[in-house]
């Protein structure tokens, strides 16, 4: 069996900021050791596998302390075997950081920072709530770095209202004079249950139109390009050898394990999410239980229909023969009758025997996944 990824979720934020929709909580701090306790005992209730990553997410993560983030780190290798090293991921806000406690990081396993620096533009990081100002963020990539760190990844989000073509080229060149490995770039999106989805469905936010979403996205591309680094994923871009392990094992549709509450995982042939609730999580993984809110089996129409829907978002593409040899059935037929009139508008194109987007086609790659993907009946279970 192929080595797997490891996703662990930190849930807690020392403020919710009004865009976010992933499971958080900015209370019940008092429960962190009870929680990691929690993680320890679901670690050890894996099925012992070869890991290559693992990716520490939420949440905010660089809240925990350097002995909490390591006693987590410790269990999982104890459990995974990781013969040729692996790839140690902490996501960090730029308010958390200062030199020391990354040195910590460091030696505690930690191998790559990923920032959420989002915008160095205060009035943008006032507009999303954020902790940090741009001076701050700019002194947090100055401490990761002091403290040795050699792979570090910066996030920028685009797309904010207000945002031209020209903030957001001015801000990508402040970012790359940072010098970082790795960058990751982020259209607003916004979720109706979250206040600011809130505010632009009642037509109090005025929100950036797609053709000026696009222009902005264009223009990230040709500037990261110009500055060295590679796209090699619709969001991401890096310098030769600094992509996400971790995350290219969810564009490969490849396996992960997913610990703590409301991490998802895909592995043994199952898909599973786990209680978002960190009170519930705790609880269940007491008694033995593993927490999940739903469980559905992974199903071959399923794991094609990933393959495609996922590898399309990589420069790469999906191999076509790797395809036929995993699934007894060619990409080709596999994406049907649409496929070759895709390809001779130029949307989708064959580099030797991969099938991928062309460039000038990622902004648009969820409507071309529609004409070529056939529907896939999920059923799941609830637990």
């Amino acid at each position: 069996m192929s080595s797997v990824a490891i996703y662990v979720h930190i849930p807690w934020c020392a403020s919710i900021c009004p865009y976010c929709d992933f499971d958080k909580q900015a209370t019940d701090f008092r429960l962190v050791d009870h929680y990691i306790d929690a993680l320890a005992r679901h670690i050890d209730a894996s099925p012992p596998r070869e890991a290559h990553s693992l990716f520490f997410g939420g949440g905010t993560p660089s809240l925990l302390t350097p002995a909490r983030l390591g006693r987590i780190i410790d269990a999982s290798h104890a459990r995974f075997d990781a013969p040729s090293g692996w790839e140690v991921t902490v996501e960090a806000n730029p308010s958390d950081v200062v030199a020391h406690k990354m040195e910590a990081y460091l030696q505690a396993g930690v191998t790559r920072v990923s920032l959420g620096v989002q915008s160095l533009n205060d009035d943008d990081l006032r507009f999303l709530g954020r902790r940090h100002t741009a001076d701050k963020a700019v002194r947090a990539v100055e401490a990761i770095r002091a403290a040795g760190c050699r792979d570090l990844s910066l996030d920028l989000m685009y797309a904010l209202p207000h945002s031209t073509v020209e903030t957001v080229v001015g801000t990508i060149d402040r970012m790359t004079s940072l010098e970082p490995d790795h960058i990751s770039c982020y259209a607003l999106t916004l979720e109706t249950d979250t206040p600011m989805g809130a505010q632009a469905e009642r037509g109090e936010l005025a929100l950036v139109p797609d053709d000026s979403i696009a222009d902005q996205y264009a223009a990230i591309q040709t500037d990261l390009e110009a500055a060295g680094y590679v796209q090699y994923e619709l969001s991401n871009w890096a310098r030769p050898g600094h992509q996400s392990i971790h995350n290219l094992t969810y564009w490969r549709n490849g396996e992960w394990v997913g610990l703590g509450a409301g991490a998802s995982g895909s592995f043994m042939g199952a898909r599973y999410k786990r209680t978002p609730i960190v009170r519930d999580y705790i609880a269940a993984a007491q008694v033995g239980a593993p927490g999940y809110v739903y469980e559905e089996p992974w199903t071959r129409a399923m794991e094609m229909r990933d393959t495609v829907m996922l590898g399309l978002r990589l420069a790469e593409g999906v191999s076509e023969p790797e395809f036929a040899t995993r699934f007894g059935v060619s990409l080709t037929e596999y994406c049907g009758e649409r496929l070759p009139g895709l390809v001779r508008a130029g949307v989708l194109e064959w580099n030797g025997d991969r099938l991928a987007l062309a460039p000038a086609s990622y902004f648009i790659c969820n409507a071309v996944l529609a004409e070529i993907l056939p529907e896939v009946e999920v059923s799941a279970t609830t637990s």
